[in-house]
């Protein structure tokens, strides 16, 4: 969902495999005695013909399915809710047994007070955090398990969310425009938290959404100390850090990250391995660790959730960062198995479902276009079946 940079990651089933049995510790390190637990599927996005693209999932083994529910549109104004887009959306993944992880983000300009004339407006976040509370609230009353959306379409088969994901990729500048702010943040979740509890539709609250910048103290990867902090944005586990600081604590139900990790032609032996500035090595091996820091304010048993993870491939005369369709496969093979023997592993999701059309012009340029299990026409890449047979 924005341009990704190389970065390694190490797989837990490399560390087990290299560790042998191990048992969660005190610091929220894996275990491959018991294992994972959790849903498997996409994060996806809007598309025109969306019962095609949705069955492209269905079919492929997912189970859940992550999907921005884009605020500014559902809430124009302050007054008014217009669901019927996404009430079309919830159906046809209903209809698919797909229960949906919900990322509640994109400000409407009356809850961020910026103008819809400015760039990429509608990832400002709201001034006022309970604005985005309310419409968290909205959204459960809608979406939740006795929710009014099930009970005006009995007809389609009950499957309320899966969890709220409280924005997308806070710490990255393309994401909060106004400069990523931990503390801020933190309020954008409590807000989020109170909503679900002052209704009967009760959804676990996944926080975080965290992109992979750098290193901790060392976003840029250089050596010199930064604080982790960069033109891009927050690295992920001085995000957590700082959020923790401003009482993030007792208000989310999990925390997800986006562990990307891939360059030109890189192997996926090469992708999961162990490095410092790895997002994945940041979940649980580095020194200081998003385990390690949830452990130590008592989070240890709450799940981490990997809410987006995938590599684009390769196109000719592809001028982006890319790997083969083989080793996208791979990955995608070994990541999930590795993911499974996380004892603190919650809910999956790969990204992307599809390609974009190659009418794009910027098709040779931009990886965002490539990062799906299938082609434009629905072709299904090796990754797809990798995925469903990982999926199980």
């Amino acid at each position: 969902m924005t341009r990704r940079f190389r970065y390694a990651v190490a797989g837990c089933l490399a560390a087990a495999t290299m560790l042998g049995a191990y048992a969660v510790g005190t610091d929220g390190s894996a275990s491959a005695a018991t294992g994972a637990s959790g849903l498997y599927g996409y994060s996806i996005q809007d598309q025109k013909d969306f019962s095609t693209y949705v069955k492209l999932a269905s079919t492929g083994g997912s189970r859940t399915l992550r999907m921005v529910v884009p605020w500014a549109s559902v809430q124009p104004t302050k007054s008014a809710y217009n669901w019927s887009f996404f009430d079309a959306t919830v159906g046809i993944a209903a209809d698919d047994h797909q229960r949906m992880l919900l990322v509640v983000g994109q400000s409407p300009s009356w809850a961020s007070g910026v103008s819809t004339s400015l760039p990429n407006w509608e990832w400002y976040p709201p001034k006022d955090p309970s604005t985005y509370g309310t419409f968290v609230h909205a959204v459960l009353l809608r979406y939740g398990a006795t929710g009014s959306y099930w009970t005006s379409h009995p007809s389609v088969p009950k499957s309320p969310v899966v969890g709220i994901e409280v924005w997308n990729e806070p710490n990255l500048k393309d994401f909060w425009e106004s400069g990523p702010n931990p503390s801020a943040y933190a309020k954008l979740v409590i807000a989020a938290y109170n909503a679900t509890r002052t209704t009967p539709q009760v959804a676990p609250i996944v926080a975080g959404s965290l992109a992979p910048i750098g290193g901790y103290n060392d976003a840029n990867c250089d050596g010199t100390g930064d604080g982790g902090v960069s033109s891009r944005g927050v690295n992920q586990v001085n995000f957590v850090e700082r959020m923790y600081a401003a009482g993030a604590h007792g208000y989310f139900d999990a925390l997800s990250v986006h562990p990307y990790n891939f360059w030109r032609n890189a192997t996926a032996a090469q992708m999961l391995t162990y490095n410092k500035c790895s997002a994945w090595s940041e979940m649980y091996q580095t020194p200081v660790n998003i385990r390690r820091l949830m452990a130590a304010q008592g989070d240890g048993a709450k799940k981490t959730w990997i809410t987006e993870a995938g590599a684009p491939t390769c196109v000719a005369r592809a001028t982006y960062q890319c790997v083969s369709e083989a080793e996208q496969a791979k990955l995608a093979t070994a990541e999930v198995a590795a993911w499974k023997s996380c004892a603190w592993a919650g809910n999956y999701y790969w990204y992307d479902l599809r390609d974009d059309s190659s009418t794009s012009p910027t098709w040779f340029s931009d990886q965002e276009h490539h990062f799906g299990v299938a082609h434009a026409n629905n072709a299904h890449k090796p990754v797809w079946q990798a995925l469903k047979t990982a999926f199980g």
